[in-house]
């Protein structure tokens, strides 16, 4: 008995020596590779915090984008005013300028009447100097008769009211040529100062606008580095994201065995509804034909997400396109990827095991999306496939 119970004792401890190391090699590797993975995690989440933070440099320099292009509309208005105004003021001018020219005339005419009414009074008095200094009241005098002394009264009368008009008349002639030349002369000031003020205006408006073309090229080019640094940190991070799988589906593979048997549970159960099939479609963003590399299943937001077959996640979070995005390797190389989740609808965490038919997430529209629905997504070595060759 006793030499049964020995023989046991050192069959027991020949395989606990052969048993062990393995065991213990295991779970060295399991350690390691789960240091390593939660490593590439804090990597990552850097980097994401990194793309935040350009992505927010971005939004705000489209958005001062959006507010020159505003100004830019608003001082092409403003330029458009000012030179229909410009327009008129010179118009204005060309008129004014005629108007003066036929004034003119009318004054060069008006200063003829004057310079004939000047030569009759001057004829006039030259003649009664000639005739000797004799002054009115001699004239009337020298009346011969009542009747000579009325004739010769009439004659003094019309004598000085006719001097009196001529008197007037050039007074009122020379009045209306200075106030006439004065009226056109202030208006031609005017103009010209409207006109001066005008194009001064326009010329600052000229500078406003250059000045806002220069800022929105210097925004273009920083966006277009930010663009450029952005897709070097998405670059990494997806280089990231690959380190990650693989340390995982190496940890998974230790961890338990993985079959797929070749056939997709479908992701949505409560929804059928096919709104865009994998292959070529116009793009619901910009118009054009492009490829659609996965299967889109309309369904409301909050709608159960299941995994359509066993295995591992791989990402369990925001991707740049899909938005909130699970996916998940199911072994041989074939991974599903369910893209669009609601904002806080994902269930399951990297290097998680999930069961076929299991609850990951639920329907959203984060991402590029026009509305609620699940990207389904099948890749085989990395390659896109249509996702019917899984599904029943």
């Amino acid at each position: 008995m006793l030499r049964h119970i020995l023989v046991f004792a050192l069959s027991a401890v020949l395989i606990l020596t052969i048993i062990l190391p393995g065991f213990t090699d295991a779970n060295s590797r399991l350690d390691e590779l789960t240091r390593r993975i939660e490593e590439l995690k804090k990597q990552e989440a850097a980097q994401r915090a990194k793309m935040r933070e350009v992505e927010n440099q971005i939004a705000q320099i489209e958005n001062q984008q959006a507010q020159i292009r505003e100004d830019l509309m608003a001082i092409d208005l403003k330029m458009n005013e000012t030179q229909e105004k410009i327009n008129e003021l010179n118009k204005e001018i060309d008129k004014t300028t005629k108007e003066a020219e036929q004034t003119a005339k009318e004054l060069e005419q008006a200063e003829m009447r004057v310079a004939e009414r000047d030569q009759l009074l001057k004829t006039r008095v030259r003649a009664m100097y000639e005739a000797g200094d004799v002054s009115y009241l001699e004239v009337l005098l020298g009346s011969r008769s009542f009747g000579d002394f009325l004739q010769r009264l009439r004659v003094i009368k019309l004598i000085v009211d006719q001097d009196r008009k001529i008197l007037e008349d050039n007074k009122r002639d020379r009045d209306l040529i200075a106030q006439k030349k004065q009226e056109i002369e202030a208006y031609l000031d005017e103009l010209q100062t409207m006109f001066a003020e005008a194009e001064a205006l326009k010329v600052q408006y000229e500078k406003q606008k250059k000045e806002r073309l220069v800022v929105m090229a210097e925004l273009q080019e920083k966006e277009g580095e930010l663009e450029e640094t952005l897709h070097q940190y998405d670059q990494m991070v997806m280089k990231l994201a690959e380190e990650q799988e693989k340390l995982i589906q190496e940890k998974n593979s230790i961890m338990f065995d993985m079959e797929f048997d070749g056939v997709f549970a479908w992701p949505v159960p409560a929804s059928h509804r096919i709104t865009s099939e994998f292959g070529y479609r116009k793009d619901p963003f910009t118009g054009k034909t492009s490829g659609h590399n996965g299967m889109d299943i309309g369904a409301p937001t909050g709608t159960t997400i299941v995994a359509a077959a066993d295995g591992y996640v791989v990402v369990a979070g925001y991707v740049r396109g899909f938005g909130n995005t699970v996916i998940i390797n199911h072994g041989n190389n074939v991974r599903t990827l369910y893209g669009h989740i609601r904002n806080g609808g994902i269930m399951v965490k990297v290097g998680q095991k999930v069961k076929k038919g299991q609850k990951i997430a639920e329907v959203g529209s984060t991402g590029r999306s026009t509305g609620p629905h699940l990207h389904f997504g099948v890749y085989e070595n990395g390659q896109a496939v249509n996702p019917r060759k899984y599904l029943q």
